[in-house]
């Protein structure tokens, strides 16, 4: 098969069963073409003020890629349509904090201390799970700041507020 300019080597048939092909690294971050991966010290507008929620009740966290709204996020937003259709509210609640079933999905009730961070995690994948399903080894998402905030102010660590310390969202491989 010869490639002359802008031709593609591959036939129709086999372009469109590439379009439906596994695509890895889909849900890894990507940088666009001016950035480098050293010296680049620029801070992400989701990272100076909280423009970004719809909600109202997102907070800042430690990374770009934390800060997202539940408003963001199909999963997060098919649940708040589902509260409406299944009669569980009488209009879509503003954040998922707010869904009659966001709360069953805590673990436990509040408990102080070291044990808040077993809980905080189990309530973190009991979310995950009423969004997506059981996703499998190693595969992380990103929930909702509203919901994380929720999570973490249910469970706190020990000690005084100022001293807390969260691990926050790692991609496996991190």
């Amino acid at each position: 098969m010869s490639n002359s300019g802008s031709e593609s080597e591959f036939s129709d048939e086999e372009q469109g069963a590439q379009t439906f092909s596994i695509q890895p690294y889909q849900f890894e971050p990507r940088l666009s073409g001016d950035e480098s991966m050293e010296g680049s010290e620029e801070l992400n507008p989701r990272l100076e003020n909280s423009d970004w929620c719809s909600c109202d009740n997102c907070q800042i966290m430690g990374r770009a890629e934390a800060c997202i709204c539940c408003q963001e996020i199909e999963q997060v937003k098919n649940k708040l349509n589902e509260a409406v259709t299944r009669g569980e509210c009488e209009e879509e609640p503003t954040c998922i904090t707010q869904h009659p079933g966001f709360h069953p999905q805590q673990y436990k009730e509040s408990i102080d201390g070291p044990e808040g961070k077993l809980y905080r995690h189990i309530a973190y994948r009991q979310l995950a799970r009423w969004y997506w399903g059981i996703l499998g080894k190693e595969i992380r998402v990103v929930l909702p700041s509203c919901a994380v905030m929720c999570i973490r102010n249910f469970y706190p660590p020990p000690g005084p507020e100022e001293e807390f310390v969260f691990t926050g969202f790692k991609y496996a491989d991190e």
